[in-house]
């Protein structure tokens, strides 16, 4: 099975989970005196990928002692329950208000289903297994981890979905940052830096806690992103103040749009976040054509167009 791993600092190996395509989606492996931990799964047909990373690195399966979770959506936390079935010592920690739809994922299957159409979400995540509720452990906002005499700590960080966290890594003053602080890939690595943008997925997106989440998390002055769309890359407080106005800007055109009630509301809303990437990419002089930029983003646009759709949905409802 040909693997697409890189090895980082501080005994971190980030894992391609090949979701959809190469380098879209990764799981983070953390190795610390013979102990071990997996932050992030990728979906349930990522398992195989993980499990032979860690025989490359020679580490045994009961050597894991935890699986991290920065949120439940499949794309990160999908392959958890069949991760646990391989790795018997293990437990899943994940954020309090996700940890039942991993002991029954009956709605979060529903959800699913309902973005992604049933056929593609079998071709693309495959199946979901549920998690014993004896092994999952629920962190509250500030717990730690100890892994040896490395110490993880838990932030909860709404926004994105209300039970999002991240994990503040301090060996490596990095952040495995989930969806919280955007999508950022290395295809579009540019001359003028790096192109991050948010991810406002539904059915939870909410812009004014992502902010919030946002801003605690430059406060921790990090010196690394361990994003999971995709890779390590290095924090830059531009990249971050820039991921704000995005939001800001995404918040301002949905609301535009549902106010003065315009006709094809997705249809808009795609195409203003379009034009606010477009409008990045070419003051990053990226590489790629738009055309080219365009296939690499289209998924993630689709996504975001129901994610601000919903939220406006929700806002009309609370108004009326």
């Amino acid at each position: 099975m040909a693997l697409d791993n890189k090895d980082l600092d501080h005994g971190i190996t980030r894992i391609d989970c090949h979701y959809i395509r190469p380098g879209l989606a990764g799981s983070y492996l953390v190795v610390e005196q013979d102990r071990a931990i997996l932050i992030e799964t990728g979906p349930q047909l990522a398992v195989p990928r993980i499990l032979e990373a860690l025989a490359r690195k020679k580490i045994p399966l009961e050597a894991v002692e935890a699986v991290m979770v920065t949120h439940v959506h499949l794309d990160h936390a999908g392959g958890a329950g069949l991760l646990l079935e391989k790795c018997p010592n293990a437990k899943l920690y994940v954020h309090p208000k996700g940890v039942k739809h991993m002991i029954d994922p009956s709605k979060l299957l529903a959800s699913a289903k309902q973005v992604y159409g049933e056929e593609r979400f079998a071709s693309l995540l495959g199946g979901l297994t549920p998690v014993p509720a004896h092994r999952t452990v629920t962190p509250a906002d500030g717990d730690r981890f100890l892994l040896g005499h490395r110490e993880l700590i838990f932030f909860h960080t709404p926004g994105h979905a209300y039970h999002h966290l991240v994990i503040w890594d301090r060996q490596s003053r990095g952040i495995f940052s989930g969806d919280a602080l955007g999508i950022s890939y290395r295809e579009l690595d540019s001359p003028g830096g790096r192109f991050l943008f948010p991810a406002t997925t539904p059915v939870q997106f909410d812009p004014k806690a992502s902010l919030a989440s946002i801003d605690r998390l430059i406060a921790l002055k990090p010196d690394w992103l361990h994003l999971t769309h995709f890779d390590s890359i290095p924090f830059e407080l531009t990249l971050m103040d820039d991921l704000k106005r995005q939001l800001e800007d995404y918040s301002e055109l949905a609301w535009n749009i549902f106010a003065d009630n315009l006709p094809d509301k997705r249809g808009r809303i795609l195409e203003g976040i379009q034009t606010i990437s477009r409008e990045r990419l070419e003051a990053l002089v990226c590489p790629l054509t738009f055309q080219e930029s365009s296939r690499v983003l289209a998924m993630d646009w689709e996504v975001n167009v129901q994610g601000l759709h919903n939220w406006m949905d929700r806002v009309e409802s609370e108004l009326n």
